[in-house]
């Protein structure tokens, strides 16, 4: 029942509109057409998020989620997409956008068929959601205590169409300033402390990577000096940690702290230290009804169904929390996040059918 054509033309379509995080604005005009067009109500919140939901009357059943991002990771624009062998790319300077935009043409395709083929359906809200590939920042906005729905579906993992993720890390954001002391590099150094050498050491001395199975950290960005011959009194340091279980982050995070203070203290600098939480873990069962209904729904088009444990976080962080627990399904995304980035058409069409199959097994099971 899916148009292959027409997923494909869509998707290709919302890739070349630029949206890098902060700078949605034009792709959240563009889908509030689309899905003003379907017949949806809608409106564009203060931060971006578009949230669209069925007309009164339309659908029977309790309400379902169907939920994805608009932005994509980086400063990348100027995206051109090229078809090889059954398979989208960027022409290889670019990512490509699959993350997000795959599942966004999923959902649009899938409120399509069901408008065009007078199919039943729940009443059905769909959030897509600006600033994701920020941390979550639009979900973070988001006003859920306005959501109507009982579960709901996220459009936001690669893999086989069979992976269903039920559970995520808690993330901590990590933002850390070194002091120290600036001094003429060539006629005085002895004067300066180098914040750089002492960020240098911290890292050196911290845990890093894969920690676990389920923890990991990564420094990610470190900013600092302003001329080759001055000793730098400043140096700045974002990073993270993740776990699935909440009390390993905080014992990561505070090894970290601790690591960068030991530092700071051994030369006479000082550290200024932020940490937030910026979502936290959650875990699904097979008995969860969310996740019974789209287990039966892959099984139903012959997928093998696998349980798995994502290692990042996706906006059902904050819907589960919220009380709206939600499945990550496959698109069929690849390489995301690089130049390499791809996605197979079968795979996309295989996301797309499962959405669907999922979407029509809620109205039966309500």
């Amino acid at each position: 029942m899916i148009n292959q054509q027409r997923l494909v033309q869509t998707f290709l379509d919302l890739v070349r509109i630029d949206s890098p995080s902060n700078f949605e604005a034009e792709i959240g005009l563009h889908l509030q057409a689309r899905l003003d067009a379907l017949g949806l109500e809608t409106e564009i919140d203060a931060v971006g998020n578009l949230v669209g939901r069925t007309p009164a009357g339309q659908g029977h059943g309790d309400w379902l989620l169907l939920s994805t991002h608009m932005d994509t990771v980086g400063v990348d624009r100027g995206i051109q997409p090229v078809i090889r062998d059954g398979v989208i790319y960027s022409d290889g300077t670019t990512i490509l956008g699959a993350d997000d935009k795959s599942g966004v043409a999923a959902v649009l395709e899938v409120l399509t068929v069901l408008q065009e083929q007078g199919l039943s359906h729940p009443p059905l809200e769909i959030v897509i959601t600006v600033g994701e590939e920020l941390g979550l920042y639009g979900a973070r906005q988001l006003d859920t205590s306005r959501l109507r729905s009982r579960y709901g579906i996220v459009l936001d993992a690669g893999g086989p169409t069979g992976n269903l993720v039920v559970s995520a890390p808690s993330q901590d954001n990590i933002r850390l300033t070194v002091h120290g002391v600036s001094a003429h590099a060539g006629a005085e150094p002895e004067k300066g402390i180098n914040a750089i050498r002492v960020a240098a050491e911290a890292i050196a001395a911290m845990p890093l990577g894969r920690i676990d199975a389920e923890t990991t950290c990564n420094v990610g960005i470190i900013e600092g000096g302003t001329a080759r011959n001055i000793v730098p009194d400043r140096v700045k340091i974002i990073g993270e940690a993740r776990s699935r279980d909440n009390a390993k982050l905080e014992a990561l995070t505070a090894t970290i702290l601790q690591t960068f203070q030991d530092a700071t203290e051994r030369h006479g600098a000082r550290l200024e230290a932020n940490v937030a939480r910026t979502y936290t873990t959650y875990r699904l069962t097979e008995e969860d009804p969310i996740v019974q209904l789209v287990a039966n729904a892959a099984r139903s088009l012959g997928h093998e169904v696998h349980l798995r444990a994502g290692g990042g976080g996706t906006d059902g962080n904050i819907y589960t929390a919220a009380g709206v627990p939600c499945v990550v399904i496959s698109t069929g995304m690849a390489d995301v996040h690089t130049p390499n980035e791809h996605i197979a058409i079968a795979d996309m069409v295989a996301g797309t059918e499962l959405l669907l199959a999922a979407v029509r097994s809620a109205t039966r099971n309500s």
